[in-house]
């Protein structure tokens, strides 16, 4: 839906996840979109030199959440809720429903 505005469908689904996870890793949002992870990386690279970002090291895993300090934070994430509302309901179930715990280990998909 923004794509004509972030000139990129990645960007919008990842700026979308984040505002439903809060916190992610690129390459689960590569995996949760069955996409590449080098495209996805560049957008986020992208986006933390603009400010829009920030990551954190956990361990050897770079984390990207919303920089809270961004001066437009807010109106982002009021734009976003509102693109989230217009999402197809299947498309916002199978990409942008929070997990709520880890899966149990053997559990089928």
């Amino acid at each position: 839906m923004l794509e004509a505005l972030f000139n990129s469908k990645i960007k919008e689904r990842i700026l979308l996840t984040l505002l439903v996870r809060k916190e992610l890793y690129a390459r689960d949002l590569a995996a949760i979109f069955s996409g590449s992870l080098s495209p996805v990386q560049n957008q986020l690279k992208k986006l933390e030199k603009g400010g829009v970002v920030v990551s954190r090291l956990k361990g050897r895993t770079r984390l990207y959440s919303f920089n809270p300090r961004y001066p437009f934070l807010k109106q982002i994430e009021g734009l976003l809720t509102k693109v989230l509302s217009f999402v197809p309901a299947y498309e916002r179930k199978k990409y942008y429903t929070p997990r709520l715990r880890p899966r149990r280990a053997g559990k089928p998909l």
